[in-house]
Protein backbone atom coordinates (compact mmCIF):
# COMPACT_ATOMS: atom_id res chain seq x y z
CA UNK A 1 0.00 0.00 0.00
CA UNK A 2 1.36 3.60 -0.80
CA UNK A 3 2.28 6.20 2.04
CA UNK A 4 -0.31 8.09 2.62
CA UNK A 5 1.06 11.29 4.24
CA UNK A 6 -0.49 13.49 7.65
CA UNK A 7 -1.10 16.71 7.62
CA UNK A 8 -0.61 18.24 11.22
CA UNK A 9 -2.70 21.08 12.47
CA UNK A 10 -0.31 24.31 11.90
CA UNK A 11 0.11 22.95 7.96
CA UNK A 12 -3.89 22.61 7.27
CA UNK A 13 -4.47 25.90 9.72
CA UNK A 14 -2.13 27.75 6.96
CA UNK A 15 -3.95 26.13 4.20
CA UNK A 16 -7.21 27.36 6.04
CA UNK A 17 -5.82 30.97 6.30
CA UNK A 18 -4.92 30.64 2.12
CA UNK A 19 -8.93 29.75 1.69
CA UNK A 20 -10.20 32.40 3.27
CA UNK A 21 -12.06 30.44 6.02
CA UNK A 22 -14.06 28.50 3.27
CA UNK A 23 -13.87 25.64 4.06
CA UNK A 24 -16.08 22.94 4.98
CA UNK A 25 -18.79 24.54 2.20
CA UNK A 26 -18.73 28.09 3.66
CA UNK A 27 -19.27 29.81 0.33
CA UNK A 28 -22.20 32.03 1.42
CA UNK A 29 -23.39 34.35 -0.88
CA UNK A 30 -24.10 37.53 0.02
CA UNK A 31 -27.70 37.20 0.04
CA UNK A 32 -26.85 34.79 3.72
CA UNK A 33 -24.15 37.51 5.22
CA UNK A 34 -24.99 37.75 8.82
CA UNK A 35 -26.72 41.01 9.33
CA UNK A 36 -30.14 40.69 11.19
CA UNK A 37 -29.41 41.72 14.98
CA UNK A 38 -29.75 39.36 17.66
CA UNK A 39 -33.23 40.06 19.69
CA UNK A 40 -33.20 41.04 22.89
CA UNK A 41 -36.74 39.08 23.63
CA UNK A 42 -37.09 37.03 26.96
CA UNK A 43 -38.84 33.77 24.52
CA UNK A 44 -38.77 30.12 25.29
CA UNK A 45 -37.14 28.12 22.76
CA UNK A 46 -36.84 24.26 22.69
CA UNK A 47 -34.50 22.40 20.42
CA UNK A 48 -35.11 18.55 19.75
CA UNK A 49 -32.40 16.73 19.06
CA UNK A 50 -28.85 17.06 20.00
CA UNK A 51 -26.92 15.75 17.00
CA UNK A 52 -24.84 17.65 14.19
CA UNK A 53 -27.81 20.00 13.41
CA UNK A 54 -29.13 20.42 17.34
CA UNK A 55 -25.59 21.39 18.53
CA UNK A 56 -25.62 23.62 15.47
CA UNK A 57 -28.96 25.31 16.44
CA UNK A 58 -28.38 25.57 20.17
CA UNK A 59 -24.70 27.43 18.96
CA UNK A 60 -26.15 29.90 16.55
CA UNK A 61 -29.76 30.82 18.32
CA UNK A 62 -28.05 31.47 21.46
CA UNK A 63 -26.50 34.12 19.78
CA UNK A 64 -29.80 35.11 17.67
CA UNK A 65 -31.54 35.24 21.16
CA UNK A 66 -29.37 35.91 24.04
CA UNK A 67 -31.88 36.32 26.42
CA UNK A 68 -34.00 33.52 25.69
CA UNK A 69 -34.41 30.58 27.50
CA UNK A 70 -32.97 27.78 25.39
CA UNK A 71 -34.07 24.10 26.06
CA UNK A 72 -31.98 21.31 24.05
CA UNK A 73 -33.95 17.60 24.53
CA UNK A 74 -31.78 14.93 23.82
CA UNK A 75 -30.60 11.63 24.90
CA UNK A 76 -27.55 11.23 24.14
CA UNK A 77 -24.65 11.87 26.13
CA UNK A 78 -21.59 11.62 23.89
CA UNK A 79 -21.35 13.18 20.94
CA UNK A 80 -20.20 11.29 17.19
CA UNK A 81 -18.55 12.79 14.18
CA UNK A 82 -19.97 9.95 11.79
CA UNK A 83 -18.54 11.15 8.96
CA UNK A 84 -15.16 9.30 10.56
CA UNK A 85 -16.54 5.83 10.36
CA UNK A 86 -15.13 5.68 6.53
CA UNK A 87 -11.69 6.61 8.16
CA UNK A 88 -11.70 3.63 10.85
CA UNK A 89 -13.35 1.44 8.58
CA UNK A 90 -10.25 2.21 6.17
CA UNK A 91 -7.92 1.56 8.80
CA UNK A 92 -6.70 5.54 9.09
CA UNK A 93 -7.76 6.21 12.02
CA UNK A 94 -8.80 4.43 15.88
CA UNK A 95 -11.85 6.71 15.39
CA UNK A 96 -10.63 8.52 18.77
CA UNK A 97 -10.90 11.85 17.53
CA UNK A 98 -14.63 11.54 16.51
CA UNK A 99 -16.18 11.12 19.94
CA UNK A 100 -16.58 13.97 22.63
CA UNK A 101 -19.08 14.32 25.76
CA UNK A 102 -22.34 15.94 24.95
CA UNK A 103 -21.53 18.54 28.11
CA UNK A 104 -18.43 19.74 25.96
CA UNK A 105 -19.93 20.85 23.52
CA UNK A 106 -23.02 22.53 25.02
CA UNK A 107 -23.47 26.26 24.47
CA UNK A 108 -23.04 28.18 27.88
CA UNK A 109 -26.71 29.30 28.88
CA UNK A 110 -28.12 25.82 27.20
CA UNK A 111 -30.58 24.25 29.38
CA UNK A 112 -30.29 20.11 28.48
CA UNK A 113 -32.56 17.84 29.00
CA UNK A 114 -31.11 14.51 28.48
CA UNK A 115 -34.51 12.72 27.64
CA UNK A 116 -35.71 11.86 24.33
CA UNK A 117 -38.89 13.41 22.73
CA UNK A 118 -41.66 11.28 22.67
CA UNK A 119 -44.49 13.77 20.84
CA UNK A 120 -45.19 17.28 19.50
CA UNK A 121 -48.30 19.24 19.76
CA UNK A 122 -47.19 21.82 17.70
CA UNK A 123 -51.40 23.00 17.83
CA UNK A 124 -50.92 24.00 21.56
CA UNK A 125 -46.93 24.55 20.94
CA UNK A 126 -45.47 22.25 23.21
CA UNK A 127 -43.66 18.90 23.19
CA UNK A 128 -43.56 16.05 25.63
CA UNK A 129 -40.50 14.69 26.87
CA UNK A 130 -39.66 11.09 27.90
CA UNK A 131 -38.82 12.11 32.10
CA UNK A 132 -40.19 15.94 32.22
CA UNK A 133 -43.68 15.69 30.20
CA UNK A 134 -44.58 18.54 28.61
CA UNK A 135 -42.31 21.13 27.60
CA UNK A 136 -44.13 24.63 26.03
CA UNK A 137 -41.82 26.68 23.83
CA UNK A 138 -42.40 30.31 21.99
CA UNK A 139 -40.61 28.51 19.26
CA UNK A 140 -39.45 24.91 18.43
CA UNK A 141 -36.36 23.73 16.17
CA UNK A 142 -36.82 20.39 15.07
CA UNK A 143 -32.99 18.77 14.52
CA UNK A 144 -33.89 14.83 15.04
CA UNK A 145 -31.98 13.44 12.38
CA UNK A 146 -32.37 10.65 10.36
CA UNK A 147 -32.83 7.05 11.97
CA UNK A 148 -31.14 4.24 10.37
CA UNK A 149 -34.26 1.28 9.09
CA UNK A 150 -31.90 -2.10 9.48
CA UNK A 151 -34.58 -3.82 10.39
CA UNK A 152 -36.78 -3.73 7.21
CA UNK A 153 -34.30 -6.00 5.89
CA UNK A 154 -35.35 -9.05 5.73
CA UNK A 155 -32.97 -11.74 6.95
CA UNK A 156 -30.15 -8.97 8.40
CA UNK A 157 -29.79 -8.89 12.65
CA UNK A 158 -27.39 -6.11 12.96
CA UNK A 159 -25.58 -8.51 15.53
CA UNK A 160 -23.98 -9.79 12.60
CA UNK A 161 -22.53 -6.52 11.22
CA UNK A 162 -18.79 -7.37 10.93
CA UNK A 163 -19.35 -11.28 10.42
CA UNK A 164 -20.09 -13.29 7.54
CA UNK A 165 -19.02 -10.65 4.94
CA UNK A 166 -21.57 -7.95 5.83
CA UNK A 167 -20.05 -4.44 6.23
CA UNK A 168 -22.02 -1.38 6.99
CA UNK A 169 -19.75 1.75 7.80
CA UNK A 170 -23.52 3.47 8.99
CA UNK A 171 -23.85 1.31 11.74
CA UNK A 172 -24.34 2.78 15.41
CA UNK A 173 -26.12 3.64 18.61
CA UNK A 174 -26.31 7.53 18.62
CA UNK A 175 -28.12 7.33 22.27
CA UNK A 176 -25.17 5.41 23.41
CA UNK A 177 -22.99 8.05 21.40
CA UNK A 178 -21.35 4.53 20.19
CA UNK A 179 -20.25 4.23 16.41
CA UNK A 180 -19.17 0.41 15.56
CA UNK A 181 -20.00 0.37 11.83
CA UNK A 182 -16.03 1.69 11.02
CA UNK A 183 -14.31 -0.77 13.39
CA UNK A 184 -16.36 -3.54 11.93
CA UNK A 185 -16.33 -2.92 8.33
CA UNK A 186 -12.28 -2.47 8.76
CA UNK A 187 -12.48 -6.27 9.24
CA UNK A 188 -14.85 -7.05 6.39
CA UNK A 189 -12.73 -5.30 4.25
CA UNK A 190 -9.52 -7.04 5.41
CA UNK A 191 -10.89 -10.32 5.00
CA UNK A 192 -11.79 -9.13 1.39
CA UNK A 193 -8.36 -8.29 0.49
CA UNK A 194 -7.25 -11.90 1.70
CA UNK A 195 -9.86 -14.09 0.30
CA UNK A 196 -8.54 -12.02 -3.18
CA UNK A 197 -5.48 -13.43 -3.24
CA UNK A 198 -6.72 -16.84 -3.41
CA UNK A 199 -9.71 -16.59 -5.55
CA UNK A 200 -12.72 -15.04 -7.58
CA UNK A 201 -14.96 -12.85 -5.10
CA UNK A 202 -18.21 -10.45 -5.58
CA UNK A 203 -18.27 -7.52 -3.61
CA UNK A 204 -21.84 -5.95 -3.59
CA UNK A 205 -22.64 -2.57 -2.26
CA UNK A 206 -26.62 -1.74 -1.85
CA UNK A 207 -28.15 2.21 -1.69
CA UNK A 208 -31.81 2.02 -0.66
CA UNK A 209 -35.12 3.54 -2.31
CA UNK A 210 -34.56 6.73 0.52
CA UNK A 211 -32.97 9.38 0.92
CA UNK A 212 -29.73 9.17 2.39
CA UNK A 213 -27.00 11.54 4.32
CA UNK A 214 -23.47 11.06 3.45
CA UNK A 215 -24.32 10.73 -0.34
CA UNK A 216 -21.03 9.33 -1.56
CA UNK A 217 -20.24 6.87 0.83
CA UNK A 218 -20.69 4.13 -1.04
CA UNK A 219 -18.60 5.86 -4.19
CA UNK A 220 -15.52 6.33 -1.75
CA UNK A 221 -15.47 2.65 -0.58
CA UNK A 222 -15.74 1.45 -4.30
CA UNK A 223 -12.38 3.15 -5.92
CA UNK A 224 -10.72 3.67 -2.02
CA UNK A 225 -10.89 -0.47 -2.17
CA UNK A 226 -10.26 -1.03 -5.89
CA UNK A 227 -7.61 1.57 -5.68
CA UNK A 228 -6.05 -0.51 -2.77
CA UNK A 229 -6.96 -3.77 -4.55
CA UNK A 230 -4.88 -2.82 -7.31
CA UNK A 231 -1.34 -1.53 -5.22
CA UNK A 232 -1.61 -5.57 -4.17
CA UNK A 233 -2.45 -6.56 -7.71
CA UNK A 234 -5.59 -8.95 -6.97
CA UNK A 235 -8.00 -6.13 -8.12
CA UNK A 236 -8.64 -8.37 -11.28
CA UNK A 237 -9.87 -11.02 -8.76
CA UNK A 238 -12.80 -9.01 -7.35
CA UNK A 239 -16.33 -7.85 -9.00
CA UNK A 240 -18.14 -5.06 -7.23
CA UNK A 241 -21.60 -4.49 -7.70
CA UNK A 242 -23.12 -1.11 -7.22
CA UNK A 243 -26.71 -2.23 -6.61
CA UNK A 244 -28.81 1.68 -6.16
CA UNK A 245 -32.72 1.39 -5.75
CA UNK A 246 -32.79 4.81 -7.72
CA UNK A 247 -31.88 5.53 -11.60
CA UNK A 248 -28.77 7.74 -10.93
CA UNK A 249 -24.95 6.99 -10.01
CA UNK A 250 -24.85 10.61 -8.20
CA UNK A 251 -27.34 13.44 -7.49
CA UNK A 252 -26.08 16.12 -8.79
CA UNK A 253 -26.07 15.74 -12.72
CA UNK A 254 -22.76 17.66 -13.16
CA UNK A 255 -20.72 15.56 -10.87
CA UNK A 256 -22.39 12.24 -12.21
CA UNK A 257 -20.74 13.13 -15.25
CA UNK A 258 -17.29 13.43 -13.66
CA UNK A 259 -17.96 10.25 -11.35
CA UNK A 260 -18.95 7.97 -14.13
CA UNK A 261 -15.77 8.47 -15.84
CA UNK A 262 -13.92 7.10 -12.34
CA UNK A 263 -16.53 4.23 -12.18
CA UNK A 264 -15.24 3.67 -16.15
CA UNK A 265 -11.39 3.40 -15.50
CA UNK A 266 -12.48 0.29 -13.59
CA UNK A 267 -13.32 -2.88 -15.41
CA UNK A 268 -14.34 -4.89 -12.85
CA UNK A 269 -17.18 -2.30 -11.43
CA UNK A 270 -21.06 -2.81 -12.56
CA UNK A 271 -24.04 -0.73 -11.92
CA UNK A 272 -27.26 -1.96 -11.29
CA UNK A 273 -30.17 0.87 -11.04
CA UNK A 274 -33.40 -0.20 -9.87
CA UNK A 275 -32.80 -2.46 -7.24
CA UNK A 276 -34.03 -2.00 -3.41
CA UNK A 277 -32.90 -4.52 -1.00
CA UNK A 278 -35.24 -6.02 1.01
CA UNK A 279 -33.91 -9.23 2.25
CA UNK A 280 -30.63 -11.13 2.94
CA UNK A 281 -29.90 -14.79 3.21
CA UNK A 282 -26.94 -14.88 5.33
CA UNK A 283 -26.32 -18.35 4.96
CA UNK A 284 -26.47 -18.66 1.05
CA UNK A 285 -24.94 -15.46 0.99
CA UNK A 286 -27.93 -14.36 -1.15
CA UNK A 287 -29.16 -10.68 -1.38
CA UNK A 288 -32.89 -10.39 -2.70
CA UNK A 289 -33.97 -7.17 -4.63
CA UNK A 290 -37.12 -5.46 -5.58
CA UNK A 291 -36.94 -4.66 -9.20
CA UNK A 292 -39.24 -2.38 -11.88
CA UNK A 293 -39.20 -6.32 -13.37
CA UNK A 294 -40.06 -8.12 -10.21
CA UNK A 295 -37.81 -9.53 -7.04
CA UNK A 296 -34.26 -10.67 -8.48
CA UNK A 297 -31.54 -12.21 -6.23
CA UNK A 298 -27.75 -11.30 -6.18
CA UNK A 299 -24.98 -13.96 -4.78
CA UNK A 300 -22.05 -12.40 -2.88
CA UNK A 301 -19.21 -12.91 -1.02
CA UNK A 302 -18.98 -9.33 0.96
CA UNK A 303 -21.74 -6.92 1.00
CA UNK A 304 -21.81 -3.56 2.38
CA UNK A 305 -24.92 -2.42 3.42
CA UNK A 306 -26.29 1.55 3.20
CA UNK A 307 -29.54 0.78 5.46
CA UNK A 308 -32.92 2.57 4.49
CA UNK A 309 -32.98 6.15 6.28
CA UNK A 310 -36.47 7.19 7.57
CA UNK A 311 -37.54 10.28 9.68
CA UNK A 312 -37.64 9.11 13.33
CA UNK A 313 -41.15 7.98 14.43
CA UNK A 314 -42.14 10.45 16.84
CA UNK A 315 -41.84 13.25 13.91
CA UNK A 316 -43.29 11.08 11.19
CA UNK A 317 -46.72 10.34 13.26
CA UNK A 318 -46.53 13.97 14.55
CA UNK A 319 -48.77 16.64 12.17
CA UNK A 320 -44.98 18.30 11.65
CA UNK A 321 -44.76 15.66 8.95
CA UNK A 322 -44.93 15.45 5.39
CA UNK A 323 -48.26 13.34 4.77
CA UNK A 324 -47.96 11.59 1.81
CA UNK A 325 -45.66 11.34 -1.22
CA UNK A 326 -41.91 10.30 -1.47
CA UNK A 327 -41.39 12.93 1.63
CA UNK A 328 -43.31 11.53 3.68
CA UNK A 329 -42.75 11.19 7.31
CA UNK A 330 -40.00 13.92 6.80
CA UNK A 331 -40.35 17.04 8.41
CA UNK A 332 -42.36 19.83 6.23
CA UNK A 333 -40.99 22.88 5.63
CA UNK A 334 -41.60 25.89 3.29
CA UNK A 335 -37.80 24.64 1.20
CA UNK A 336 -37.01 28.26 1.76
CA UNK A 337 -36.87 29.71 5.59
CA UNK A 338 -36.56 26.90 6.86
CA UNK A 339 -39.67 27.02 8.83
CA UNK A 340 -43.10 25.26 8.59
CA UNK A 341 -45.63 25.95 5.74
CA UNK A 342 -48.34 25.84 9.03
CA UNK A 343 -46.73 26.33 12.20
CA UNK A 344 -45.12 29.67 11.78
CA UNK A 345 -43.40 29.30 15.08
CA UNK A 346 -41.61 25.83 13.53
CA UNK A 347 -38.55 25.87 12.25
CA UNK A 348 -36.31 22.55 11.08
CA UNK A 349 -32.78 21.79 10.64
CA UNK A 350 -30.46 19.01 8.88
CA UNK A 351 -31.38 15.97 7.91
CA UNK A 352 -34.89 15.68 8.89
CA UNK A 353 -36.10 18.15 6.43
CA UNK A 354 -38.58 16.95 4.07
CA UNK A 355 -37.47 18.13 0.10
CA UNK A 356 -33.61 18.93 0.79
CA UNK A 357 -31.03 18.00 -2.36
CA UNK A 358 -28.65 16.18 0.36
CA UNK A 359 -28.41 15.21 3.84
CA UNK A 360 -24.58 16.49 4.83
CA UNK A 361 -23.24 18.46 7.54
CA UNK A 362 -22.30 20.94 4.87
CA UNK A 363 -26.25 21.09 4.42
CA UNK A 364 -26.80 21.76 7.91
CA UNK A 365 -24.15 24.36 8.60
CA UNK A 366 -25.59 26.39 5.97
CA UNK A 367 -28.95 26.14 7.18
CA UNK A 368 -27.40 26.99 10.94
CA UNK A 369 -26.31 30.48 9.84
CA UNK A 370 -29.52 31.11 7.94
CA UNK A 371 -32.02 29.77 10.67
CA UNK A 372 -29.91 32.26 13.33
CA UNK A 373 -31.25 35.35 11.08
CA UNK A 374 -34.37 34.19 10.65
CA UNK A 375 -35.39 33.31 14.24
CA UNK A 376 -34.24 36.40 15.51
CA UNK A 377 -36.70 38.27 12.79
CA UNK A 378 -39.56 35.96 13.92
CA UNK A 379 -38.82 36.84 17.60
CA UNK A 380 -39.24 40.56 16.58
CA UNK A 381 -42.04 39.68 14.31
CA UNK A 382 -40.02 40.83 11.33
CA UNK A 383 -40.19 39.03 7.81
CA UNK A 384 -37.64 36.16 7.75
CA UNK A 385 -34.35 37.63 5.78
CA UNK A 386 -33.06 34.57 4.42
CA UNK A 387 -33.34 31.70 2.36
CA UNK A 388 -31.80 28.48 2.05
CA UNK A 389 -29.66 27.68 -1.31
CA UNK A 390 -29.91 23.69 -1.23
CA UNK A 391 -26.00 23.41 -0.66
CA UNK A 392 -24.62 20.19 0.36
CA UNK A 393 -21.48 18.68 -0.02
CA UNK A 394 -20.17 15.19 -0.70
CA UNK A 395 -16.19 14.35 -0.30
CA UNK A 396 -16.03 11.09 -2.35
CA UNK A 397 -12.65 9.24 -2.17
CA UNK A 398 -11.62 8.60 -6.32
CA UNK A 399 -8.35 7.60 -4.59
CA UNK A 400 -6.11 6.71 -1.99
CA UNK A 401 -4.75 10.28 -1.51
CA UNK A 402 -7.29 11.93 -3.33
CA UNK A 403 -10.77 13.49 -2.72
CA UNK A 404 -13.27 14.66 -5.15
CA UNK A 405 -14.87 17.92 -3.09
CA UNK A 406 -18.63 17.78 -4.66
CA UNK A 407 -20.72 20.72 -3.73
CA UNK A 408 -23.91 21.57 -4.99
CA UNK A 409 -27.53 22.22 -5.22
CA UNK A 410 -30.08 20.88 -7.15
CA UNK A 411 -29.09 23.37 -9.93
CA UNK A 412 -25.85 24.03 -9.77
CA UNK A 413 -22.06 23.26 -8.69
CA UNK A 414 -21.51 25.72 -5.56
CA UNK A 415 -17.59 25.15 -5.31
CA UNK A 416 -15.74 26.57 -1.95
CA UNK A 417 -12.42 27.54 -3.81
CA UNK A 418 -11.86 28.98 -6.75
CA UNK A 419 -10.33 25.57 -8.12
CA UNK A 420 -11.59 23.46 -10.63
CA UNK A 421 -14.34 21.51 -8.81
CA UNK A 422 -14.10 18.58 -10.94
CA UNK A 423 -10.91 17.41 -10.14
CA UNK A 424 -9.85 15.43 -7.22
CA UNK A 425 -7.03 16.72 -4.93
CA UNK A 426 -4.41 15.78 -2.57
CA UNK A 427 -5.74 18.66 -0.26
CA UNK A 428 -8.91 17.87 0.28
CA UNK A 429 -7.76 14.29 1.63
CA UNK A 430 -5.55 16.32 3.82
CA UNK A 431 -8.39 18.42 5.02
CA UNK A 432 -10.94 16.02 5.09
CA UNK A 433 -9.09 13.18 6.87
CA UNK A 434 -6.40 14.90 9.23
CA UNK A 435 -8.26 18.43 10.23
CA UNK A 436 -11.90 18.01 9.91
CA UNK A 437 -12.80 16.05 12.71
CA UNK A 438 -10.79 19.29 14.73
CA UNK A 439 -12.84 21.58 12.82
CA UNK A 440 -16.08 20.08 13.35
CA UNK A 441 -15.72 19.62 17.30
CA UNK A 442 -13.91 23.33 17.75
CA UNK A 443 -16.03 25.17 15.61
CA UNK A 444 -19.02 23.76 13.75
CA UNK A 445 -20.39 22.88 16.63
CA UNK A 446 -19.46 25.84 18.48
CA UNK A 447 -21.32 27.72 15.18
CA UNK A 448 -18.58 29.61 14.51
CA UNK A 449 -18.19 28.65 10.94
Amino acid sequence: MQRVETMNRREALKLLGISGMGLMGSNLSAETKLSMPSSKKHARIVIAGGGTAGMIAAARVRRAAPNAKIIMISPNTRHIYQSGQLWVAAGLSDGSAYVRKTTDLLPDGVTWLRESVTAFDPDHNSVTASKSGKVVYDILIVALGAAYDYESIEGLDTSMIGKEGIASVYYNDTIKGEAQGGFLSRGVFSKLQEEARRRHVEFLCTEPDTPVKGEGTTLSLLFLGNDRLHQHGVNKRVRFTLAKAGEELFASPLFRKRLQKEVERYDNIRQAYGFSLRAIDIGAKKARFNTPDGTHEMPYDFIHIVPPHRAPKVLADSPLAVQEGKERGWMANDGKNLRHPKYKNVFGIGDILAGTPGKSGGAAQHQGIILQDNIAAALEEKSLPYSYDGYTVAPIITKEGKILMAEYNSRKVLPTLPLDPMESRKFWWYFQKDFMPWLYFNMLMRGMM
